[in-house]
């Protein structure tokens, strides 16, 4: 079940991207659930869509190495022809995945920085 942070994260990002935000996905070792889901999306294949995302990023490795200067990943970021997925890191084997309309990438780095401090406060 989501915590209070994850329905927070859910409220802000809802009302930062509207009708850009498609689903947001949170996930464990254990599992994984749909935080939200875009009324108007089909929900044909949204079990497996989001296992197979789930299972790849679960194995995400980052690009910069461990002990970089820049310090630990805590989100990236594929933009694709006709959408966005947003990947924020809660520790090794947990996190929130967002999808989005591809217009939401015009201030994108901004809004990323958002969603880390929104999903972080207490």
């Amino acid at each position: 079940m989501a915590s209070d942070r994850h329905a927070r994260l859910v409220r802000f990002v809802t009302a930062e991207a509207g009708e850009y935000f498609r689903t947001g996905v949170r996930y464990t070792s254990f599992g994984w659930e749909v935080l939200y889901r875009r009324d108007d999306l089909p929900d044909q294949r949204l079990k497996e869509r989001n296992q197979a995302i789930v299972d790849r990023v679960r194995d995400y490795e980052p690009l910069r190495e461990e002990g970089s200067p820049f310090g630990d990943a805590r989100a990236s970021i594929e933009l694709y022809e006709d959408g966005v997925l947003i990947h924020l890191r809660e520790a090794e084997q947990s996190g929130v995945v967002l999808a989005f309309e591809v217009d939401i990438a015009q201030n994108l780095a901004g809004f990323v920085v958002k969603c880390r401090q929104t999903l972080q406060s207490s």
